[in-house]
């Protein structure tokens, strides 16, 4: 049977202080003028701010002034940007999962070892934990189907979509940095800003989806939350560009609108399809016995 493994645990830990402390800092900077009273040291009738805070706080502005400052011409409509609460919520309960694993057993041990989630890895880069949080559970799942259907769904509803929901928007959310860069750093012309800006996103939209339903299908199947955060943000730039657009970005921001609907009603479609005609490891071989083979 398997035994506790400190090293992977203290690493969950770590992880969910670190989720912690990004939410913390995340919700002090839509408040500047709060953050600085964290560092007050008081010294007998003055006031001091330590590590070099000055009284107006760790932030000099908010994430929604810097982006009313610095505007481009796909910058979406300030709704899209509460999706941020959604992520933080989703990954809160991915979070709140991994630590309820702590303190779980399965037949073959800790269920957080066995098999192990790799959960710590979204404190990397987001696409290569993406990567190999689909990897990891791939790997196991024939055994998880078999043995722990309500973890393989938690899994793929909790870690897989919500570490996609966050991976897709912070894409999207660097392509408008590189855009803002670009254009009031490197001062090139709107126009050619929206072509790299929706240009990147167009590419990676397409290349995705026809990696997904190809050599990536049994790795991502249920994974579904790429297409609507595209959906969401082509939505707010419609909204907040379309009337005010060239011709050019006019029909850029509507063709790619179209593109990422056409994608997330084809992926749910081929979700369904699949699911009933070609379901995940049926064809699997785990051994005589799984539980041993995959606790040897």
């Amino acid at each position: 049977m398997g035994e506790h493994n400190g090293g992977r645990a203290a690493l969950v830990v770590i992880n969910f202080l670190v989720f912690a402390g990004t939410v913390a800092l995340n919700q002090l900077s839509a408040f500047p003028q709060y953050a600085g009273g964290l560092f007050v040291v008081p010294e007998a009738h003055t006031t001091k701010y330590g590590l070099g805070v000055s009284t107006e706080g760790i932030f000099n502005t908010t994430v929604g002034n810097l982006s009313a400052t610095y505007e481009i011409d796909v910058t979406p409509a300030g709704f899209v940007f509460l999706i941020w609460t959604v992520i933080y919520f989703w990954l809160l309960l991915a979070h709140l999962y991994a630590l309820i694993l702590l303190c779980r057993r399965n037949a073959v041990g800790p269920v957080y070892t066995t098999p192990p989630p790799v959960l710590w890895f979204i404190c990397l880069t987001n696409w290569i934990a993406f990567g190999l949080v689909h990897g990891s559970l791939y790997r196991h799942g024939p055994w998880m189907a078999q043995h722990a259907k309500v973890d393989l769904w938690m899994y793929r509803i909790l870690w897989h979509n919500g570490l996609a929901l966050y991976t897709v928007w912070t894409t999207i959310a660097a392509l408008l940095n590189l855009g803002i860069a670009l254009r009031y750093e490197a001062r090139l012309e709107m126009q050619l800003i929206v072509y790299i800006v929706l240009g990147c996103l167009s590419g990676i939209l397409v290349l995705y989806f026809i990696l997904e339903n190809t050599v990536l299908d049994r790795f991502v199947r249920y994974t579904i939350t790429i297409y609507p955060v595209v959906v969401l943000a082509m939505a707010g730039i419609y909204i907040k560009q379309y009337q005010h657009s060239t011709l050019e970005t006019g029909y850029f921001i509507i063709v790619l609108l179209g593109t990422s609907v056409f994608c997330l009603v084809a992926r749910l479609g081929l979700v369904i399809v699949r699911a009933v005609k070609s379901p995940l490891y049926v064809n699997n071989k785990v051994g005589d016995d799984p539980v041993l083979s995959y606790a040897a």
